[in-house]
């Protein structure tokens, strides 16, 4: 039985890991490579969060587990307040697969996919109108995994994925507060892998994740002038955006192996917030976001020093899906460039230790004090 134990990685300078607010987080040696070659390496057991199919080149049991720590540094310029607008936070995953025959490999992902903290200070959220907004996801998925031949090799998933989010707004001039809305969701998908072994040391793979519709009830605090103020049930309608992943993995030497990958995400879905409570507020809590499309590429190698020491790196470039004119101060997103350094050190036959740290550039924005 093969172990994986990841405890610590981390990330700097962005609000989010993925452009959006999608999430990388699950993997620490993917991490560590920034991602590059993920759906065609296949080497723990977190291939299961980003091709199912790869599953066919584990040996028995192999179990994964870790957490990210998130500590960016996002500060807000405007309106005569200087601030941090993001809080540290902690991602964890774990993996559990199972290789049932030579034919089938089985197994059991819980990580991450999407994920939002902003909150601006009083000072800030007065002049701005925003304050606070949060989304926690967490996704479960059973895979499977089939091996056609020693070339081919399919798998799918099954995802159940559970959201809970808070919007804030505060309004403007007086500070008194707008409206709060909460609400928790299921929302079901899957995803679809094909792994192709042109030899023993050259792989491709490509991914395919469904879209995610979320239809929560919500609470809704309000405090409009005419409307009384009060809590009031209401909801929110959100589709999360498919993607579509290929990978390419080479040994050059038995010690260097290069990575790269394509991953493009099905954005343009994200078209407004539109919370549904009355009549009487509804256009004003609506907003419009109208993203595009975005692509991520990522080029990495892996060198293996020793028996018990490999090393790994990465860069990618993730574009942003908001075009100017509609980024607003909730998702204040822009492209951006990954530096990843990761390696892992065998601690025994059976266990194995990882550790990951990438520091992402990203670009200044500027913001409407409308958005």
């Amino acid at each position: 039985m093969k172990y994986l134990w990841a405890p610590l990685f981390i990330i700097l300078g962005s609000p989010l890991h993925g452009a959006g607010f999608q999430l990388s987080e699950r993997s620490t040696k993917g991490l560590g490579r920034a991602f590059s070659g993920e759906s065609a390496i296949g080497d723990d057991a977190s291939i299961l969060g980003s091709n199912p199919a790869g599953m066919s080149l584990l040996d028995d049991w192999s179990f994964a587990t870790g957490a990210s720590f998130i500590s960016p540094e996002v500060n807000a310029r405007g309106m005569g307040v200087t601030g941090s607008i993001i809080a540290d936070a902690v991602v964890p995953y774990s993996y559990l697969t199972k290789k049932v025959n030579e034919q089938f490999t089985f197994g059991i992902g819980v990580y991450t996919l999407f994920g939002l903290n902003s909150d601006y200070s009083r000072e800030f959220a007065t002049g701005a109108i925003v304050d606070h907004s949060d989304l926690l996801t967490f996704n479960i998925t059973p895979s499977l995994s089939y091996r056609i031949n020693q070339q081919w090799s399919i798998g799918a998933g099954f995802d159940a994925l559970y959201a809970d989010g808070q919007i804030n707004s505060r309004q403007p001039g007086i500070g008194g507060n707008l409206f709060d809305l909460t609400g928790d969701d299921w929302g079901y998908g899957y995803n679809l892998g094909i792994l192709f072994e042109l030899n023993e040391g050259t792989r491709f793979g490509l991914h395919y994740r469904s879209g995610i519709d979320l239809q929560g009830q919500a609470k809704v605090g309000a405090g409009f002038g005419v409307f009384p103020a009060g809590t009031y049930d209401g909801s929110l309608d959100i589709e999360l955006p498919g993607s579509l992943e290929f990978s390419a993995y080479h040994e050059v030497t038995a010690k260097l192996a290069l990575h790269a990958d394509f991953l493009w995400t099905d954005w343009s879905v994200f078209e407004s917030l539109d919370p549904k409570v009355h009549p009487l507020i509804d256009s004003a809590l609506a907003k419009e976001e109208n993203w595009h499309d975005s692509i991520r590429i990522s080029i990495g190698a892996t060198y293996q020093y020793n028996n018990r020491l490999t090393f790994r790196g990465g860069l990618a470039y993730d574009e942003s899906p908001v075009d100017n004119s509609y980024r607003t101060l909730r998702i204040p997103d822009g492209d951006r460039i990954w530096a990843s350094l990761g390696l892992t050190y065998q601690l025994n036959d059976t266990f194995a230790l990882d550790l990951g740290y990438t520091h992402i550039f990203a670009e200044s924005v500027e913001i409407s004090p409308e958005a």
